[in-house]
């Protein structure tokens, strides 16, 4: 195992991406092609639908049905495409394997959902024994004198644990993430259709690294934050001052803006686990970047 540095990881995403943004365009653009109508062909109707069926609870369920399934179909698309974008960067002028992709992907999805599933049950336990204490602490809180309760001591001392358990969550998650960063560039690297090949390779190459990556992922969204706000207020005011305020000039703006920011942001999201993966385990592929 090779322990990475964040620059050599910072290095191999944008060279990732330098390299393979024509075919991330095409495979993005097509699946939000394809998800856009078939948004339309299943959710048309089913919002209004919804709001005239107020007090019918089948058509209810009915609707959350169509947007449950609309929800899982189009995270079939998106996966299966970025499986072809990680697959054709990293083998470039292999042909796109569509089955595959349209297998693999689901699987890497479905392998992401149990992991956050099970990293949600570990902080939901953790957050019970820790409300079983401070309760328990807080009980004993009737022996104290009126005077440090009015103090505010123990509200400000509350306020900073919450704080801390916050950071501790958020450094959790991310830790979580980081140590199942590449299990899909290995899915895709290895043409295997086996989530857990992908996550057990991932959990094992990313152990000399976990901080580091999670070192990068925090600088990353840090870096995506501050590009966002600066272009949404750099093309917002210009198309606001242009257009006017206007329904027509309103549209213009969510497409000028999803092309300048979303999607730039969608594509270093593709890349960075490509990065992260040809930082840790630079001879597990060949030359991707050619």
């Amino acid at each position: 195992m090779i322990k990475m540095s964040i620059g050599a990881a910072f290095s191999e995403t944008f060279a990732f991406l330098k390299a393979n943004w024509m075919q991330m365009l095409m495979w993005v653009g097509g699946a939000l092609v394809v998800v856009g109508l078939l948004g339309y062909l299943f959710l048309g109707s089913t919002i209004s639908a919804m709001a005239m069926a107020s007090g019918d609870p089948s058509a209810m369920f009915g609707a959350f049905g169509k947007m449950f399934l609309f929800a899982l179909i189009a995270s079939v698309v998106l996966y299966a495409a970025c499986m072809l974008i990680w697959r054709g960067g990293m083998h470039s002028g292999e042909a796109p394997n569509f089955a595959w992709a349209l297998q693999a992907g689901p699987a890497y999805a479905f392998g992401m959902i149990v992991v956050m599933i099970a990293a949600y049950i570990v902080v939901f336990i953790i957050m019970l024994v820790l409300g079983l204490v401070f309760g328990a602490a807080l009980g004993g809180m009737g022996s104290m004198s009126p005077d440090a309760l009015a103090s505010g001591a123990v509200g400000g001392g509350a306020i900073f644990v919450m704080i801390l358990l916050y950071i501790a969550l958020l450094v959790f998650m991310l830790w979580v993430q980081g140590r199942f960063s590449v299990a899909g560039p290995v899915m895709a690297d290895r043409l295997t259709r086996n989530p857990v090949t992908g996550f057990a390779e991932s959990w094992r190459i990313t152990a000399a690294s976990q901080w580091k990556i999670v070192g990068f992922y925090v600088l990353f969204a840090v870096a995506l934050v501050a590009y966002m706000f600066v272009a949404s207020l750099i093309f917002g005011g210009i198309l606001g001052a242009i257009t006017g305020g206007s329904m027509a000039g309103a549209i213009l703006t969510m497409i000028v803006m999803a092309a300048v920011v979303y999607l730039p942001l969608m594509m270093v999201s593709f890349s960075m686990p490509v990065g992260i993966y040809r930082a840790i385990a630079p001879r597990a592929a060949g030359d991707v970047f050619a």
